[in-house]
């Protein structure tokens, strides 16, 4: 009347779905320890981060010169965080682009033709006149060509 347990040795006996469950919340981890690996991986960032940007200050060599070198997709103007200047442009042709694109802004405030259909009237209007000049011409030379006499000598 004895009973006798068998068992594999292992306290957690569960099989199946219930062991796959366990498994997959034992691989993932805590938010405690998921945020500390985070921040962890935030401040090895930051530090690599200023490291790049201290390599880029020493390129700056002896006397004022600037060590200039190519990256793809580079700024188009000096990099004032490294000193680096790279592809630079002249400050009379940025003065003079400027002050056109005002003076452009300020002679197209908000005119006649601001909206599509008005200007598509006015170049309706257009061409009715020029349609109009063109009959007036047409009528014009017939009568001159009429009013001229047979001259055969």
């Amino acid at each position: 009347d004895e009973v006798y347990l068998m068992s594999s040795g292992d306290e957690d006996c569960s099989k199946g779905m219930k062991k796959w469950v366990n498994e997959y919340h034992q691989s993932r981890p805590d938010l405690n320890i998921l945020q500390d690996r985070i921040d962890k991986f935030i401040v090895a960032h930051e530090q690599q981060q200023e490291k790049e940007k201290m390599a880029r200050e020493a390129q700056v060599a002896e006397g004022g010169w600037t060590v200039v070198v190519h990256h793809k997709g580079r700024k188009k103007s000096s990099d004032a965080e490294s000193g680096v200047a790279v592809g630079s442009v002249s400050e009379a042709a940025v003065l003079d682009k400027l002050s056109k694109k005002k003076k452009k802004k300020s002679n197209n405030n908000v005119g006649v033709d601001f909206y599509q259909f008005q200007r598509r009237e006015a170049r309706r209007s257009e061409i009715m006149m020029l349609q109009s000049k063109f009959e007036q011409d047409k009528k014009r030379i017939q009568q001159l060509r009429a009013a001229r006499k047979f001259r055969p000598y």
